[in-house]
């Protein structure tokens, strides 16, 4: 790939900050554990902005910009650290330690990732890689930043935010304000801190002090995990025609358009029908056989009282969706869609406390964690008869503009995960890019393409 790293900093808040032990949700304690990352690729702007390392204006700008959106967002420039030691839980200590920027130089172009969506595996280079094995949890960064430039005058600023502090929302959120921030513009929405609404069990504070000179802070349970087999993606392109195409099919019913007074089926909903239908058929799946279909859903409107918009950690909420393989194959689309959208309904009060209950009555919480997408560790399996959705589509829009311009694609870069896991994510003028990773690869295109 040609990379050479130039130098990596340690940014820190501009000013003080509030310091101190901020105990983590139960929330925050599931799903994914590790970083979870997002690629952000620039053409050459309009000023040449850098020369060599001692004379980078865009790396400077961003350390300088990055320095001060710290400040209001000043978790992000804190640590992690086992209570009392066990493997139980995590709280997050609020101690200006910083995050991390890395300047890396390519010898690559931007025309070398083509569609972008399916140069996967190219991806990996461009985002930090984090040591999870071999170094202490209270010494990893919960914000590293790569800034890779390449040979034609383009940029990639690759962003990995550790997923136990912040949910995908909470992440684009300070992405946005940072751009913001970056190009010259006051913050438009501070971030919501307070999370006793959502708030873990009590903890013993007095024991998150404690040093440890053994291997105990380190991630290392991961090697007792029984993770599924790692796949690399599979790619659909759903044009915004294609797209179109189903929300018509899904909201025809018997052959004539819907009279009720229910609402017209999304656009994650109809997708995510047609990936779970085309799954179960490329996996020759029996009939009467039950697949599962899990997605998560945000929180943060569905409590009372609500969270803000602007609440900043994990608010997310699996849900499980079940269903025969005979009736997602013979029945319309719209059932799968409506038995999304009643599950998805069901996320209320009650729903999001009593699965906090749940969660708090349990020792460790291994069992509900697995890690990014990058392939270097594993999670747990999904089965070879179900999937797991993941939508960025009320997550991420083109025109994050650091003050060089709007980028020219972002994504997550999808490189490896379990069997059954799915991406789906906007690309340009609406239309959307669907990886799948999936064993039966070709027999899933081929059904996807069938609209």
């Amino acid at each position: 790939m040609g990379m050479k790293i130039v130098s990596r900093q340690i940014v820190k808040p501009a000013e003080p900050t509030w310091s101190g032990i901020l105990p983590l949700t139960e929330l925050d304690h599931v799903s994914v554990i590790t970083h979870s990352s997002n690629l952000h690729f620039y053409e050459k702007p309009t000023e040449q902005c850098w020369l060599n390392s001692s004379n980078n204006k865009i790396l400077n700008t961003l350390k300088e910009s990055l320095s001060r959106i710290l400040i209001p967002f000043y978790p992000l420039a804190g640590r992690l650290s086992w209570v009392g030691g066990g493997r139980q839980r995590l709280v997050l200590e609020c101690n200006a330690m910083g995050a991390e920027i890395i300047d890396v130089e390519s010898s690559m172009k931007i025309a070398d990732f083509g569609d972008f969506y399916s140069s996967s595996d190219k991806f990996k280079h461009l985002v930090p890689q984090i040591d999870y094995f071999g170094t202490q949890i209270q010494d990893i960064p919960l914000l590293v930043v790569q800034l890779t430039r390449f040979v034609c005058g383009g940029l990639s600023v690759g962003i990995s935010l550790s997923h136990m502090v912040v949910d995908g929302r909470s992440a684009f959120h300070f992405i946005d304000e940072w751009a913001r921030l970056t190009r010259g513009e006051p913050m438009q929405v501070a971030p919501f801190l307070d999370r006793r609404i959502l708030q873990a069990e009590d903890v013993n504070l007095s024991q998150t002090t404690q040093v440890f000179d053994d291997d105990e802070n380190h991630l290392t349970y991961f090697n007792t995990l029984e993770g599924g087999k790692l796949e690399t993606p599979t790619f659909v392109f759903l044009t915004k025609d294609k797209i179109e195409r189903l929300k018509e099919v899904a909201n025809n019913k018997d052959g004539e358009i819907n009279s009720d007074n229910r609402r017209s089926f999304s656009r994650f909903e109809v997708i995510t029908s047609h990936v779970w239908r085309c799954v179960c058929k490329a996996r020759e799946l029996k009939c009467d056989e039950i697949t599962s279909l899990f997605v998560l859903v945000n929180a943060r409107g569905r409590v009372d009282p609500p969270l803000p918009s602007s609440y900043f950690g994990n608010a997310v909420v699996q849900v499980t969706i079940s269903s025969s393989v005979g009736d997602l194959i013979s029945k319309p689309l719209s059932y799968i869609c409506s038995t999304i959208s009643e599950a998805s309904t069901k996320v209320n009060n009650e729903y999001v406390y009593g699965f906090l209950d749940v969660l708090k009555t349990e020792e460790s919480l291994t069992m509900h964690q697995y890690t990014d997408d990058r392939g270097t560790l594993q999670g747990p399996p999904y089965g070879d008869h179900n999937i797991m959705a993941t939508s960025w589509l009320s997550l991420m829009a083109m025109g994050v503009d650091f003050g060089w311009g709007k980028e020219i694609y972002n994504g997550p870069p999808l490189v490896r995960a379990c069997d059954g896991e799915v991406m789906i994510i906007p690309y340009n003028d609406g239309s959307v890019v669907v990886g799948v990773f999936l064993k039966p690869k070709e027999k899933f295109q081929e059904y996807m393409n069938l609209i």
